[in-house]
């Protein structure tokens, strides 16, 4: 039977600090000490077969928050090295071009805010890097497989290369979810990355952490895994 594999044909990237706010302070506190990377991943698998004439694609979420020193970013090199493994499992080769520029974005503009921000009680700097990567299927010159099992296979392989997310179990959503108010206004959404605004109702998984109500049903429809801590949800 022939095996399916892919490639990543197309990376588009940007980084930014997310949306945050400073405790004004009377001194001269040292810079940021540490650095908070939110990876917002978006990857697009397209299998080369058709179904009834179409293309079928798969698309699957990823967040993950990463934290370093901020002298890591004095350093290409060191910065390359520690990112890798991270980069490697979201399919992206290590030894592009394209990985050397999104590091080099991650310490321009690292080292951009956490210059800004001397003056503020910031001791965690926030970044976000925002990817979408575009898979297309290698082309194979085995023995076809049949259409059903190819797009059953695309499916899998992409979901096991995407961190094997499964989608946590729809009954126990309604269950653990709880709705809560919000009452502070340093409070932000790390789905979308917008401000939990004052007064409205937020979802709040059992681990405490709290998203907008939309954000998180559809991130659980995807991952089972709560996008801060990783705290596992029940799936079928």
């Amino acid at each position: 039977m022939a095996s399916i594999s892919y490639e990543c044909y197309d990376i588009v990237y940007r980084v930014f600090q997310p949306h945050s706010r400073f405790q004004q302070t009377h001194h001269t506190p040292p810079r940021p000490m540490q650095i908070e990377l939110i990876l917002n991943v978006t990857s697009l698998l397209i299998p080369r077969r058709r179904i009834d004439g179409h293309l079928i694609n798969f698309e699957r979420l990823s967040l993950e928050t990463l934290r370093f020193d901020l002298g890591l970013l004095q350093s290409h090199d060191q910065l390359r090295l520690a990112l890798a493994p991270n980069f490697i499992r979201y399919g992206i080769d290590v030894v592009s071009t394209a990985y050397d520029m999104i590091i080099h974005e991650i310490v321009e503009c690292g080292l951009r805010i956490a210059d800004s921000t001397t003056g503020n009680n910031c001791e965690v700097l926030p970044l976000c890097l925002e990817m979408r990567l575009v898979f297309v299927e290698k082309e194979n010159e085995e023995e076809e497989v049949s259409i059903g099992r190819a797009t059953a296979v695309s499916e899998l392989e992409f979901e096991r290369s995407n961190y094997g997310m499964v989608a946590a179990k729809e009954s126990f959503v309604k269950k653990m979810l709880k709705k809560v108010r919000v009452k502070s206004r340093d409070e932000d959404c790390l789905i979308c990355l917008e401000e939990l605004e004052i007064e409205i109702d937020a979802s709040q998984m059992p681990c405490s952490h709290a998203f907008h109500c939309n954000c998180i049903e559809k991130w659980l429809k995807v991952s089972h895994y709560c996008p801060v801590c990783r705290f596992a949800m029940p799936t079928d």
